[in-house]
């Protein structure tokens, strides 16, 4: 399991803080389904529209960005709170690639908010973080 630094912590922490969660994980959702098709297999519901303002998405981002936010919150505690999210998961077929799939697109879409401000320590830290939570959701596959 990945480990993340003090500083790195605090750096997560007050991003989540800062940005707006909502917009910044419903652009991540349109990112993946849009750079990665494949994604949407189980978003039917959603009758193809995809884009981070269809109503679906905001209904997903939701879900989303307060499993996010319980991350963030204890962030020692990722894998063991994300058992049930985790089990839930392998039961509906998503492939545990999408969770590291989406987790790059978080990351994109932090870049093009903080810009220059985006720096490698600062992209590390976010690497890490998604990547914890990427295990972690992908902990009780079998």
């Amino acid at each position: 399991m990945v480990k993340l630094t003090e500083a790195q912590e605090q750096y997560i922490k007050g991003v989540w803080k800062e940005v707006d969660q909502k917009q910044i994980t419903a652009k991540a959702l349109e990112r993946v389904f849009k750079v990665y098709p494949w994604t949407t297999r189980l978003f039917t519901k959603l009758g193809g529209h995809f884009a981070a303002n269809d109503s679906g998405v905001q209904v997903h981002a939701e879900k989303v960005l307060r499993a996010l936010g319980d991350a963030v919150d204890d962030m020692k505690k990722v894998e063991s709170n994300f058992q049930s999210l985790s089990a839930k998961h392998q039961d509906i077929g998503v492939d545990t690639q999408n969770f590291k799939l989406l987790g790059q697109a978080f990351i994109v879409e932090l870049a093009l908010h903080y810009k220059k401000g985006f720096r490698p320590e600062e992209h590390e830290a976010a690497f890490k973080f998604f990547k914890l939570v990427a295990e972690a959701l992908a902990s009780n596959y079998h």
